[in-house]
């Protein structure tokens, strides 16, 4: 049987090459899309998998309500969360608190010095809650005692070359001493955190770490990631229905706009695009996840739509052939089970076609997605296992139901040569789902090439543009600031320069605020950017729609004033804000509204303008440096010596401010790329399937054809019988794929603040776009045919 099923499979190949080739290369292209697709979600749904106790971790986030109205979710938390779970709860195993540091940090040892923006406080307890391979050191006291340091192997290198790092001191944060004591590996891709040196907990502890970091051990300063590890047997229902009783023992106060929920592991990478507060953790979103999903499975149903229609058309082709057979005593099931072994046959030389395009196109596929997916025939043979199984699957989906045609044929008609044509419409509903997918597919790279077009060009409040930020840090500049702002505003392209803690698109802190006339038990929130001088609204062009922003001729504004935006004024229900009263407890108080900003964008435009407070409390983090483009070589070489004659180990680095808030879209610009690309190759799969059909349908029609051009047909007249149906079936794919692609378009420009309209433009041009490519495809087909000549078309058999 298998000997006889090859023979009948080479020679169908042999016969029908055309075809063929167009079955195993559109049917082996579905398949690479198909199995690149999942390697992308597959790879997304491995976040953070690899730690030992994955299904019984949780991150702590909260659901903030604040008194303007509205929710929020937030990933952070007080720092004091972690300890008193653990005390109050026995479902508590352990809990972990993980500050990522909110700016880079130079790590000095002896003469060499490196920056790591990664540099993250963490407990004790952190290598005993994740999986995270300490390499050397005792991962139960690693991070035990105040001003202790954990490097990666990356790290360690980099600083310490092939020396011992363990015991060695290295200067950091805040120009202090760290004893190194432990080498992890370094974080694997498919973790959502990020680390090249750990910081002991201990270290911010007042009154035995030397930073003395309060804000970190306080209820009310919501900046660390807090992650607990269940006991196996706990209730995570049962512990989230006793958070808030709990909450509002410790933190009353604030109890009441705070609600805890816990957040599986395996969800933080996903299903975290809804919070807020998520700065230095790698992040994935679901959404696409579930796109990509169902990509894959419509572009391999295009390809497997083009083998039933291609292979039910040739159906009258083989009737004589079902006829003989049938004659010589096969029956009906033998012949249903050739043709599927036939069919499958045609997709294992598929998958040996789609095998080479995924090895050849998998660095060019890493590229298109930014990710590290990698695909070893050798090395992943449970994949191969499932390829070939979907390949078997494939094939038998694809062949049933031209098999049950062919072998349904009656044999005294098909060896007459009488068997009735089948009927068009299962073909034409197949093309049309064809051209729906398409449509879809097509309709959705147009959605975000308009979206990513409004995000690039909205008008963000200020003049991002030739602004460059210097970040200064723990660096020797912060006791020559003033010399140096000076020296660097001295070259005639500097226009303007200003300090501040942080810039647009760096994120910020968030801080109880306590306004003018709130009443008692009020809790209000608000974004602060502390200043260290005068110059940051001149240096950003921001526009002043009230009062007037910090002078140094009002010695007061730096001590007690405040500058606040439109957002926070409206919120307040401020309609005269300038005088008003507005502390900020811990922080400035008394404090007095001097001026108010006109709004503008401090983060990216997946999140709406917030609340915003400018005060004078030096923190030296970053100079931000407005030049002229006359001669940006020139500025960038009067800085960087400028900055080498201030210090002498910290390197110069510096980053473009338009750059940065691009970064915020980098997803979605490799959402457009991957969407772009997949759906173009679906329409090339598409129109291999059309392509061949037109070609059996003319042929089929070449009587016809002749004896519509003796009669005087004209060239174009004897067109348009093969694109006015093909022009129907888009038209009505069109009418299909519309509510469909609108419906999840609109889904997908949910997670943005700011957004495109949803319009019929974008869903026309998309009908009209396949309309097009489909028209030109049968064009080719049906111009040959109507210019053969028509007394050899006559003479057809």
């Amino acid at each position: 049987m298998l000997k006889n099923s090859h023979t009948h499979l080479l020679r169908q190949l042999r016969k029908n090459k055309g075809y063929a080739a167009i079955n195993i290369f559109g049917l082996g292209l579905g398949m690479a899309c198909c199995v690149f697709i999942l390697l992308f979600v597959q790879h997304e749904r491995s976040f953070d998998r690899f730690h030992d106790h994955a299904d019984d971790l949780y991150r702590v986030n909260k659901v903030v309500t604040p008194q303007e109205g509205g929710t929020e979710q937030h990933a952070i938390t007080g720092g004091m969360l972690a300890p008193a779970m653990t005390e109050a709860f026995p479902e508590v195993a352990e809990a972990v608190r993980v500050l990522p540091w909110f700016s880079e940090v130079l790590l000095v040892h002896e003469d060499q010095a490196i920056s790591s923006p990664e540099v993250v406080f963490a407990d004790a307890q952190f290598f005993d809650v994740f999986s995270f391979g300490l390499r050397r050191g005792d991962p139960a006291t690693a991070l035990a005692a105040p001003m202790s340091m954990v490097l990666t192997e990356t790290t360690a290198q980099r600083l310490f070359g092939e020396a011992d790092p363990l015991g060695q001191i290295v200067r950091g944060l805040n120009n202090l001493n760290y004893t190194v004591t432990g080498i992890a590996a370094d974080p694997p891709q498919q973790s959502h955190l990020k680390f090249e040196a750990l910081v002991s907990w201990a270290s911010s502890l007042p009154g035995e770490g030397r930073l003395n970091f309060g804000f970190m051990n306080r209820w009310i300063t919501q900046v660390a990631y807090t992650y607990v590890q269940l006991a196996p047997d706990a209730d995570v229902a049962a512990l989230e229905a006793k958070l808030p009783a709990f909450y509002q023992q410790r933190d009353p106060d604030r109890a009441a706009q705070y609600h805890l929920f816990l957040q599986p592991l395996s969800d933080v990478y996903l299903k975290s695009t809804d919070l807020l507060h998520t700065r230095q953790t790698r992040q994935g979103n679901i959404r696409y996840v579930y796109f990509f999903s169902v990509m894959a499975l419509l572009i391999l149903a295009i390809a497997v739509i083009n083998f039933v229609n291609l292979t039910t058309a040739q159906a009258t082709r083989r009737a004589k052939e079902v006829g003989v057979r049938k004659a010589l005593g096969a029956r009906r099931p033998q012949l249903t089970a050739q043709f599927l072994a036939e069919s499958v046959g045609y997709s294992l030389l598929a998958l040996v076609f789609a095998l080479v395009v995924i090895s050849l196109s998998m660095p060019a596929f890493q590229a298109l997605t930014g990710k590290p997916i990698g695909f070893s025939l050798w090395q992943q043979p449970g994949w191969v296992l499932a390829m070939l199984a979907g390949t078997v699957v494939v094939g038998l989906v694809a062949g049933i139901y031209p098999a049950l045609i062919l072998s349904g044929f009656n044999p005294i008609s098909a060896l007459k040569g009488s068997v009735a044509r089948r009927s068009l419409t299962p073909r034409r509903a197949l093309v049309t789902f064809q051209f729906a997918i398409s449509i879809v597919l097509v309709a959705a790279t147009l959605v975000v090439i308009q979206q990513m077009s409004l995000l690039q060009n909205r008008d963000l409040g200020f003049a991002q543009e030739q602004l460059l930020v210097l970040p200064i840090h723990n660096t020797g500049m912060q006791q020559q600031y003033a010399a140096f702002k000076e020296e660097v505003e001295r070259h005639p392209t500097v226009v303007k320069s200003a300090g501040s803690n942080a810039v647009p698109g760096s994120g910020t802190s968030t801080f109880g605020i306590a306004p003018e006339g709130a009443a008692e038990g009020d809790q209000w929130l608000a974004h602060v950017v502390r200043i260290d001088d005068y110059d940051l609204a001149d240096t950003y062009d921001f526009d002043l729609v009230a009062g007037r922003y910090f002078s140094p001729d009002q010695p007061t504004d730096m001590a007690a004033g405040v500058v606040i935006n439109e957002t926070l004024a409206r919120q307040l229900g401020w309609t005269e804000p300038v005088g008003k009263r507005l502390d900020i407890p811990g922080e400035i108080s008394p404090a007095t509204v001097i001026g108010v900003v006109k709004d503008f964008h401090f983060q990216s435009l997946h999140h709406a303008i917030e609340p915003l407070v400018f005060y004078a409390a030096p923190r030296r983090q970053n100079l931000s440096v407005r030049v002229s483009l006359d001669d940006l070589p020139a500025t960038l070489a009067h800085l960087q010596t400028t900055w080498e004659r201030f210090e002498d180990t910290y390197p110069f680095t510096y980053t473009f401010l338009d750059q940065q808030f691009a970064q915020f879209y980098t997803s979605e610009q490799q959402l457009l790329r991957t969407v772009g690309v997949f759906a173009a190759l679906a329409i090339v799969i598409a129109c291999l399937g059309l392509f061949g059909l037109a070609a059996f349908m003319a042929a089929q029609r070449t009587k016809e054809i002749g004896v519509r051009k003796v009669l005087g047909a004209t060239t174009w007249q004897v067109m348009m019988l093969f694109l006015k149906e093909y022009a129907l079936l888009v038209l009505l794919a069109l009418l299909a794929a519309a509510p469909l692609a609108y419906l999840a378009a609109d889904r997908w420009l949910q997670d943005f603040a700011y957004r495109i309209d949803l319009g019929p433009g974008v869903f026309l041009l998309a009908g009209g776009a396949t309309l097009l490519v489909a028209l030109l495809t049968v064009g080719y087909q049906s111009l040959r045919a109507a210019l053969a000549d028509p007394v050899r078309a006559l003479r057809y058999e």
